[in-house]
């Protein structure tokens, strides 16, 4: 049975009560107004701390709770309880996932244990699941009964924790998901406002009693938020001045969790995929070191290879990796995973100057190599052992040398359609070589150098806008559309009056007449001078597009080249006859969420 201070009351005596009640939901709106919510200009007052974390590059994420009594996944293996709840059809009865933390007693946890792992394998921050879609709380908390005080272990992780961290200098974050399939108030048409004061009590709690926490990492549960991420956001910054925040309060689907950022959060965090190269939005790849965020018996680890690849990858596209581990019921990190991460600390004790501190690029990160920067210095991370001279896309700038980080010298060379390096095979890793590179001027300031075409393509990387678009800095933006990647695409926006009025609500609101995605946009790219084109690939992505026309601009008129009904993930198409244009534009009408993956020209 749920506890809840302001419920209890009511739960055991309903008919007696109604009256109390009917008062109680016209007073709590007014009460959160009153007691959280400032105005937007004054949130701004409170400028996040990026720099700790820029410069961190990778985090511990951990994943636990008495869930992992049963192997399964954390929260998304319960059964459904919840008519408001967006997910919840798991193989575990409700009665029996939200009775395990009656048999929840990790005897082997030791929170130094748990420091000193992350530590040893080179990681700068850790980011504890203090409270999961699942309601459980790992914190000795007022507000809910359901919480580590109440199980057989009874001590409270979050403190623990905290005051470990706290001594080794490395800083303690906490994962908290504004959503709760549990609570019956969650999204109730009319309960809601009482879940959200228990919320916003349970944030002031974990945000006042455990000393500096530097960054909530806020979770998209696949609903919109059931507050308005205004009213969250701005508590959370008035307890914790200069705490970072992600982006998920306002996420209205996955994927826009992953790239749009939003007003109210501080970057992007792509789930289990590196994210695209973007130096000018803050992102972190958030990934399983096995497949399960929470603990499963026999779960496979990835290789160290993957690891490192990862990890490097991330970096190199200017983004930080927060790489999960989940540990037993028994309060035991899964000694495989310990064994990988102190080899992942091992590289980095060797390596590290070429992660920690760095900036990505100039060059993009490929299959084959990344590259990060300083003020000082260029790193190429060469993968594997591909022969010899390793060639990457020109670099504009004066090489003055090239080495290993052992100070050993390698041979490079350098022209206008090139640039190449030849490190000494026999001082080749075998999964990762690092060749610094020292240039005549700051590395900073050199502009990001992409990938050749490896589609030949006339639009690649070619200036492009749109109609309207999701995300304005990073992976859906309209460039993403022309850059040789279905990962990065292309998406039109929504109706925000629409998304504002969803807040504390399902999607079962959105009526056929107020869809929240626009319904018809367009995507234009200059090819700088004309082309020819004669074929195109296009392929969407999410909802299908219902209708769509290319046109080229011809004399100050858009002309229409070709049109179609469907297009699918691929496309190819030939032009009824060739067009020699320079500006192109595709338009689109489509009933739900639409994208364009990608739009290529031959």
């Amino acid at each position: 049975m749920r506890h809840f201070p302001i419920t209890t009351i009511y739960q055991g005596a309903r008919s007696s009560l109604a009256v109390m009640i009917h008062l109680l939901r016209s007073l709590i709106p007014l009460l959160l107004l009153s007691s959280s919510v400032i105005s937007a200009a004054e949130i701004h007052k409170s400028t996040p701390n990026m720099k700790w974390w820029r410069d961190g590059r990778f985090g511990m994420f951990i994943h636990w709770g008495p869930v992992s009594i049963t192997g399964q996944e954390i929260s998304f293996s319960r059964g459904k309880s919840n008519p408001h709840a967006p997910y919840g059809n798991g193989p575990t009865a409700v009665d029996v996932y939200d009775n395990l933390y009656k048999q929840f007693n990790p005897v082997k946890f030791d929170a130094d244990e748990w420091v000193a792992i992350a530590q040893k394998a080179g990681m700068k921050y850790i980011v504890l699941t203090a409270k999961h879609c699942d309601s459980f709380l790992l914190w000795d908390s007022k507000t809910d009964n359901y919480n580590i005080m109440n199980t057989p272990f009874g001590r409270d992780v979050v403190k623990e924790l905290s005051v470990a961290a706290e001594k080794a200098k490395i800083p303690f974050c906490v994962y908290f998901c504004p959503g709760d399939w549990k609570d019956p108030d969650c999204r109730h048409p009319e309960n809601n406002p009482l879940f959200v004061k228990r919320m916003h009590d349970q944030l002031t709690e974990l945000l006042t009693q455990y000393g500096k926490i530097p960054l909530v990492w806020f979770d998209f549960d696949g609903y919109p938020c059931p507050t308005q991420p205004k009213e969250t956001a701005t508590l959370v910054r008035k307890l914790q001045p200069g705490i970072i925040i992600t982006n998920r309060l306002e996420a209205m689907t996955t994927d826009e969790s992953h790239g749009r950022i939003g007003p109210w959060g501080d970057y992007a965090t792509p789930e289990q995929f590196v994210g695209g190269y973007a130096d000018d939005a803050p992102w972190e790849t958030c990934m399983t070191i096995a497949n399960q965020w929470s603990w499963r018996p026999n779960d496979p680890i990835k290789s160290l290879d993957h690891c490192l690849r990862v990890l490097v990858g991330t970096v190199g596209g200017d983004g930080n990796l927060l790489f999960n581990v989940g540990p037993k019921p028994d309060g035991e990190i899964e000694p495989d995973q310990v064994t990988r991460l102190q080899e992942m600390g091992a590289w980095l004790q060797k390596n590290g100057e070429s992660i920690y501190g760095t900036r990505g690029g100039p060059w993009h990160p490929t299959p084959h190599y990344a590259a990060t920067r300083t003020k000082d210095a260029i790193y190429l991370h060469i993968f594997g052992k591909p022969g010899m001279p390793f060639s990457l896309p020109a670099l504009a700038a004066e090489v003055k040398s090239a080495t290993l980080l052992d100070g050993t010298p390698v041979a490079f060379g350098q022209s206008s359609l090139a640039f190449t390096v030849a490190p000494p095979p026999a001082k080749m890793d075998a999964i990762i070589t690092v060749v610094k590179i020292l240039i005549k001027e700051d590395p900073l300031t050199i502009a990001a150098i992409p990938p050749l075409s490896i589609t030949g393509s006339f639009a690649y990387r070619k200036p492009a806008k749109a109609s309207s678009n999701i995300a304005e800095r990073y992976m859906h933006t309209p460039a993403a559309a022309f850059d040789d990647n279905p990962r990065t695409y292309w998406t039109p926006g929504r109706d925000e009056a629409v998304a504002e009025s969803l807040y504390g609500k399902t999607f079962a609101a959105i009526t056929p007449d107020r869809p929240l995605w626009l319904k018809e946009s367009w995507l234009a790219v200059d090819l700088l001078e004309p082309k020819t084109v004669s074929r195109m690939v296009i392929g969407d992505g999410w909802d299908p597009v219902q209708e769509w026309k290319v046109e080229y601009l011809h004399e100050n008129t858009w002309k229409e080249a070709v049109k179609g009904t469907t297009m699918g993930q691929r496309l190819e198409v030939t032009l009824p006859q060739p067009v020699t244009a320079q500006k192109f534009r595709l338009s689109l009408k489509a009933n739900g969420r639409t994208a364009i993956r990608e739009w290529q020209m031959f």
